[in-house]
């Protein structure tokens, strides 16, 4: 049930990850911080299909109903079997610790539709990565083009459009896909003006508490890495 573009076939997490790796396949800057971007990508589908909504500033159920998509049913029978209601920022720092595998579940689906390739890359022959180029770059750049002129359209996007702008923000996506353009820096003060999330709208709102709850999981998670 996660939301499917009919044109390019890819649904909303999968665009995410698509746009997250470079056109080398790697993820670069983007490595630690698209694995906090992605859960709150996923409460925000849970909160869009009515499966939790959020009160006094926790998640709470409303639907025990299973989605029928075996990574957010993951998720939400893991928010489901929480002994106690938790904040949007305790759920993400939950999903990422707990070792969820959201990353490597989306990546698996890219490579099974022929999106993207898997290929093992080894320094010095002693450590071992995986990079994920791109099969269909004609795909990705219509995702990405999508996105452009939506935003600089400067019409009412929906919340989806929102929540991958909150995604991007947070995990250093937008110089990595709009840096060749001639207009990069319009490009740049009209993404400033969209992640203050001050219109006043339900969505904006949802994803600005959702927005923030990522960068605060980020910046805890670097303080711990180097405490």
């Amino acid at each position: 049930m996660d939301k499917t573009d009919n044109k390019t076939g890819l649904n909303f997490l999968e665009k995410v990850i698509l746009l997250a790796l470079d056109d080398k396949g790697w993820f670069g800057n983007s490595e630690h911080s698209i694995k906090f971007g992605l859960a709150g990508a996923i409460l925000f589908e849970l909160l869009k299909h009515n499966r939790i909504e959020l009160k006094e500033g926790v998640v709470v159920v409303k639907d025990p109903t299973p989605l029928n998509d075996p990574l957010l049913d993951r998720v939400f029978e893991f928010i489901r079997s929480g002994k106690k209601p938790r904040s949007i920022l305790t759920w993400i720092q939950r999903m990422v610790f707990k070792k969820m595998m959201i990353r490597k579940s989306i990546i698996r689906s890219l490579i099974a539709k022929k999106i993207i390739r898997k290929e093992e890359y080894s320094l010095f022959w002693v450590m071992y990565q995986f990079k994920y180029p791109v099969i269909n770059p004609e795909l990705k750049r219509e995702v990405r083009e999508e996105i452009y002129y939506r935003i600089m359209k400067e019409e009412k996007l929906d919340g989806y459009d929102l929540m991958m702008i909150a995604v991007m923000d947070t995990s250093k996506m937008f110089r990595k896909n709009f840096r060749h353009l001639d207009n990069f820096p319009r490009f740049r003060r009209r993404i400033k003006e969209l992640i203050r999330f001050v219109d006043p709208v339900e969505d904006c709102k949802l994803v600005g508490a959702i927005h923030n709850s990522i960068r605060r999981a980020i910046v805890a998670s670097n303080v711990s890495i180097h405490a």
